[in-house]
């Protein structure tokens, strides 16, 4: 869990991380773990009202690796993810990557494991 305020005053506690497809919803259970855990921390919590909650989706591959560079068969079209949780860490050095492949040519690292068709080939 992370508690983290805001400056309208608000505390951010997070994250949760539930296989249930599209939903597009927090389930009661993610809410009561997410509490139990900041309670534990912060016992005073216990009297501030909820105002809102929020999900938001984790783009995954089935090899847990980031999907990275030209898609196959479909020119002009670049993807860049599957970050799953970390999208968010990896944006700056995702986009670094990504900008000079495209418009250089070169990623400046070597990202075989990273391509789309490694789903393809195997």
């Amino acid at each position: 869990v992370y508690l983290v305020p805001r400056p309208s005053g608000e505390l951010l506690v997070g994250a949760t991380v539930e296989r249930v497809g599209f939903q597009g919803a927090v389930t009661a259970k993610a809410i009561a773990g997410l509490l139990r855990a900041a309670l534990e921390l912060v016992p005073a919590l216990s009297d501030l009202p909820i105002s809102r909650t929020w999900y938001g989706f984790r783009p995954w591959a089935p090899d847990s690796l980031p999907v990275l560079g030209p898609w196959p068969g479909v020119e002009g079209l670049w993807v860049a993810t599957a970050h799953f949780r970390s999208g968010i860490l990896l944006a700056p050095i995702t986009a670094r990557l990504m900008t000079s492949w495209i418009t250089a040519g070169k990623p400046g690292m070597d990202v075989r494991d990273f391509l789309p068709d490694r789903f393809v080939r195997g």
